[in-house]
This record gives structure tokens, C-alpha cells and sequence, in this order.
């Protein structure tokens, strides 16, 4: 049983063996993604200075690359480009670059002009003294991912289907229920997202998942542009945008990080839009494009993601549940490698994925909650940091 059918959980369901007998339940109605996955910018940049970041990414980007939907692409290598201006912006891209050498990725310094040519849409002159692109990074159609891998997956899909309890025979998982059903498993894997710590709780077991919002805009409808250029990043400035084709998106962290408690959560990962916190950092991020290119807003998304106390996910087994398995707490970045290094554990395979063992959710066992919120919190506005 996968309890969640969004990136995370449909990957997972197409990359079990076949002889395995596998049914996805979710809560939302057949065609909707009410999870992160639905509201995902979809930036997949492949580089992270924690190695097991790096290589997730890899396996992902590798497993979207010939994945469509209905005729339309899941997943294009744009490239991601990372601007910097101050000097101590600068030497932190030198220092990704060597860093990114050493895991055998493509990249390239570039000096200002060569930065802006990459997307002049997007970046700059007057906010750009050198950049660092990453070739083989890519943006990603979570949706269209999720509906291509469930398309593949030989899974039993139920949908409209609000998990309400986990049976524990002994110490081993043995049925999930829904309000008019109960499933038989021998394996319970939680892909539930921003609403994993729920999904956890009703075996008394806890994720130091804390749901965070996240502001992220779109501009107006314009015709599509002929060559989709690399998304970009600011990091010193805590934005990024992405040319989404039809329309162009930005969206910022650099504003007082906004938990959403978890009885506050609703249905859907959205939030209300809060007024001046979020407006005020769009608009800073705003200033950052080309005044030609800075573009009224059509849409406004108040999404909700998940944070941890290191920024890593929670992945692999439940260690007082025998058959019971995490699987939150993941971006689309690291979605399709996260759902293969979790597979090969379950299947007691040969990894192929270093490192899983960092990401093991009990690994803040018998630390104070707040706490853990309050590091997760620090870590919002840094792209960079695992802690």
C-alpha cells in the first residue's frame, strides 16, 4: 500500500517489481493533485553539496527524461544558471563549481554577458557579475510526470480514498483502512507529504516535518517562446524564476519564514494569500528581472511545501513497524531518484543510491519538536544549506 498519489508515491508505485501487487490510495478526486506536487514550480537542478542530494537528482532527471502525457513532454534539460553580484556571492559560486567538478557534473563559470545571454528575459546586467550554469539541469511538468508514471505503473490506483487508520498485527503492518474500505498489506510506504506527520500519528509514530508556505507568481499569458531558456537563481537574494513557455514565474524566499500548523492544513497545499509579507518580497524579487521584462501578476499561489531539520528527506523504514516506510518530505528534484533508493530497501536490492542511511526518519528520535521546527525554519531562506 502507497498512501499517496502524487510525484513521490506514483514513482514509487511505477518502479516496484511488476510480480508486486500495488495499490496507491489518495484522498483527492480522480484528475486532481491537492498536494505539493500540484502547486511545484518544477525546477530540477541536479547539483547539491550534500552528495545524496546530488545523485536523487541524477536518478530523477534520468527517470522523467522520456516520460510524456498525452503528447506533451514531462521534463526538458534547459539548464539552470545561478547569478551572482557581491563579491562574497561570487566566491560561493567558485566554490560550487569546484564542488560540482568533483561530482562529475557539467558546468560552466561565466563572466556577466555570458550569464545574461543565457536569458535576458530573466537576468539583469545591472544585477549580475558572474554566473554559474548548469547544463543537464532541467525544469520539470510535475503533473504530467505524476500522469505518465501512473499511466506506466501496473498499480491499482483508488482515489477520493482519505486514509482513517494503519492495522499493527504484532509489530507488523497488516491493513490500511479508508472510511468504506480496508486494504490488506504486508508493506504500508507514507508518500503523504506536507501531511505526513497525520499519516504517521495514527501509529503513534512521529516526522519532523514542518509545512512551510511559499510564495510564487505568474505573469500574463504571452505567445510561447521559441527556446525555452534556463531557469535562474539568486541566492543571494533568495529568488528564482522560470520561463514557463506561455507565461513567465518567480518566486522568493526572502521574507519571515510562515509555518502552517499542521490542523490549519486543510485538503489542499495552499494557503491564503497573507497580503504585505509575501507582496512585499515578490516585488523585491521583481526588481531583479530586466525592467522590460518585469511583468504584471496574473496569479498569485500561496503553496505549501515541506522543511526538516537538515532539508533532507525522510526516507526509508520505520524501525519499530516491521512493513512500515517513509517517504516525505521530498521535492520533485529529488522525487523519482528518493522512490528508487526506497524500492531497492524494500526489495533488499543492491543500492544504487550512496547514503540512504542519512535519510532514515528516525534520525531525530527523542529531540524536542520545537526545536526541530525552529532548525528547520533557520534553513528556509538558504538554497544551499543541509544542516
Amino acid at each position: 500500500m502507497v498512501i499517496g498519489a502524487g510525484i513521490v508515491g506514483s514513482s514509487i508505485a511505477a518502479q516496484l517489481p511488476e510480480d508486486v501487487a500495488v495499490t496507491v490510495l489518495d484522498h483527492a478526486p480522480t484528475g486532481q493533485l491537492r498536494g505539493s506536487t500540484g502547486r511545484a514550480p518544477g525546477l530540477v537542478g541536479l547539483f547539491n553539496e550534500a552528495p545524496v542530494l546530488t545523485e536523487l537528482a541524477r536518478a530523477s532527471a534520468a527517470l522523467y527524461d522520456d516520460l510524456e502525457f498525452n503528447g506533451e513532454r514531462a521534463f526538458d534539460r534547459v539548464g539552470g544558471v545561478e547569478v551572482a553580484f557581491t563579491p562574497e556571492a561570487v566566491a560561493k559560486l567558485e566554490e560550487r563549481a569546484e564542488l560540482a567538478a568533483a561530482a562529475g557534473l557539467p558546468h560552466r563559470l561565466l563572466d556577466a554577458a555570458e550569464t545574461v545571454a543565457l536569458a535576458p528575459e530573466l537576468i539583469d546586467p545591472a544585477h549580475c557579475v558572474r554566473g554559474l550554469h548548469f547544463a543537464d539541469d532541467g525544469t520539470a511538468r510535475a503533473g504530467i510526470i505524476t500522469a505518465a508514471l501512473r499511466k506506466r505503473s501496473n498499480a491499482r490506483f483508488v482515489d477520493d480514498a482519505a486514509v482513517v487508520g494503519i492495522e499493527i498485527r504484532g509489530n507488523q503492518v497488516s491493513s490500511v483502512r479508508t472510511a468504506t474500505e480496508s486494504f490488506p498489506a504486508d508493506d504500508v510506504v507514507l508518500a503523504s507529504g506536507i501531511w505526513g506527520p497525520v499519516t504517521a500519528s495514527l501509529v503513534d509514530q512521529q516526522l519532523p516535518l514542518t509545512p512551510v508556505a511559499h510564495p510564487y507568481v505568474h505573469g500574463p499569458q504571452r505567445p510561447r517562446s521559441s527556446a525555452p531558456t534556463p531557469f535562474v537563481r539568486w541566492p543571494e537574494h533568495h529568488a528564482y524564476a522560470r520561463d514557463h513557455g506561455a507565461r513567465l514565474g518567480l518566486g522568493t524566499y526572502d521574507h519571515t519564514p510562515q509555518p502552517v500548523p499542521l490542523d490549519q492544513l486543510g485538503q489542499h497545499a495552499e494557503q491564503p494569500w497573507p497580503g504585505e509579507l509575501f507582496d512585499d518580497a515578490v516585488r523585491r524579487a521583481m526588481e531583479l528581472l530586466p525592467a522590460a521584462h518585469r511583468f504584471p501578476i496574473a496569479e498569485r499561489l500561496n503553496g505549501v511545501f515541506a522543511m526538516t531539520p537538515d532539508n533532507l528527506p525522510l526516507l526509508g523504514a520505520f524501525p519499530d513497524i516491521a512493513g512500515l516506510w517513509s517517504a516525505v518530505a521530498i521535492w520533485v528534484t529529488a522525487a523519482g531518484g528518493a522512490a528508487r533508493g526506497l524500492v531497492e530497501l524494500m526489495c533488499d536490492e543492491e543500492p544504487t543510491i550512496p547514503d540512504l542511511d542519512r535519510l532514515r526518519p528516525d534520525r531525530f528520535a527523542d529531540q524536542d519538536p520545537s526545536d526541530l521546527e525552529t532548525r528547520a525554519l533557520r534553513l528556509y531562506r538558504d538554497i544551499y544549506a543541509t544542516a
